[in-house]
């Protein structure tokens, strides 16, 4: 790949830098923030059992599973701006789709289209900002994107409240916003750069060396698209308003937005592994404390705030965690594979919340997360007293 980070000056690279950040985060509005969220209201509100709620909304993780593995050699071949480019097209063409559609099974094959133009606009703006920015900025580069991705989770309900969920008009929305990220990849013209296909390698080995973390990675996923899937239902089964509960998911999204660099703060300061369990606990705690915090909502705001700073915390000491246990040349496919498990737990996540919210009611979304917590702790406890003895 061209190394574009030596050839242009500091200037130039964080002009192209906020571009791609920008591009990105405005797709990320679009496609995890408001997309999951709209289908689910939108879904309950037409009387659809929530089961069949869990399947829709999980197609677009669905679309990431099978697909990931095709885009480095379609990156190689198209560049990194036309993957964006044709990214955007699918999920435009995705977004129609739904607007014209109530068909459960339209509705699943065009959020799984908007799936595919999700990762080719994650792998390929990961794989930008990598080639743009120098070694010695790389990290905070590439943190920075990261808080944007996750700001996207806090933003994008918010835009339910101006356009409500009962029209197509937050399906236009909302390619409004992808044709807009479309325009700005088009700015970056002559920063386009072509990646090498990465080698293949065998990712079994990693099981053995950091088995916690790729289980905290699944968990964040499993817990991370429940809520955003069925936080909103929960809340107004609670006796909340559509407005109040869209503002909740919205407050989830900021906690796991906001959260990350103290949790990283910590584990520097500590351990990872006393963060990882500090986040796990919260995580069951919070499955118990916010249904008793529903007649006090700056209550449950506040928990819900903090729920969600745990449940993002997972992944990321799950990257820390990888980064601090595996060789140096395994790096890069540890990544992936914590990026796998992120995406397996959230194509299960609100199928399996799903059910039981469908056996249990409004109560399955913290019975579902309360057991993924409970599960990743007693994993986590098993590795420790294992290592002490």
């Amino acid at each position: 790949m061209d190394r574009l980070a030596l050839a242009h000056s500091d200037r130039q690279r964080w002009s192209v830098l906020a571009r791609i950040n920008t591009l990105s985060g405005l797709s990320q509005i679009v496609q995890i923030g408001t997309v999951t969220p709209l289908l689910s209201l939108s879904l309950e509100r037409q009387g659809v059992a929530s089961t069949a709620i869990g399947g829709v909304v999980s197609a677009s993780w669905i679309a990431i599973l099978l697909l990931h593995t095709l885009v480095p050699r379609l990156l190689a071949r198209s560049g990194l701006l036309s993957a964006n480019l044709l990214g955007a097209a699918l999920s435009i063409a995705a977004l129609f789709g739904m607007s014209q559609s109530r068909d459960l099974r339209s509705l699943f094959a065009f959020n799984f289209l908007l799936g595919a133009g999700l990762i080719l606009r994650w792998i390929a703006c990961d794989t930008w900002i990598v080639a743009v920015a120098p070694r010695s900025s790389r990290g905070r580069a590439i943190g920075v994107h990261e808080t944007l991705m996750g700001l996207g989770i806090a933003v994008g309900p918010l835009l339910l409240l101006v356009s409500g969920v009962d029209s197509a008009l937050p399906y236009y929305a909302c390619a409004a916003l992808v044709c807009l990220s479309a325009g700005i990849t088009l700015t970056l013209g002559k920063y386009d750069a072509r990646p090498l296909t990465p080698v293949e390698k065998h990712r079994s080995q990693l099981f053995g060396v950091i088995p916690i973390a790729l289980c905290g990675a699944f968990v964040a996923g499993f817990a991370e698209t429940s809520s955003i899937s069925f936080l909103a239902s929960y809340s107004l089964s609670a006796g909340y308003l559509l407005a109040a509960a869209t503002v909740l998911v919205s407050v989830f999204g900021v906690g796991g937005t906001v959260l990350q660099l103290p949790i990283g703060w910590l584990a520097d300061k500590s351990s990872y592994t006393s963060s990882q369990l500090l986040c796990g606990t919260i995580l069951c705690l919070g499955a118990w404390l916010i249904p008793l915090s529903q007649p006090l909502p700056w209550l449950m705001s506040g928990l819900v705030f903090l729920w969600g700073g745990a449940i993002g915390g997972m992944n990321t000491l799950a990257v820390i965690e990888a980064g601090a246990r595996v060789e140096e040349r395994q790096v890069s496919t540890a990544m992936a594979a914590i990026a796998m498990a992120y995406t397996l737990g959230s194509v299960l996540g609100p199928i399996v919340t799903g059910t039981l919210v469908a056996r249990l009611g409004a109560p399955g979304l913290m019975v579902s997360a309360g057991l993924a917590g409970a599960l990743f702790v007693a994993l986590l406890s098993v590795r420790q007293a294992r290592a002490g003895g």
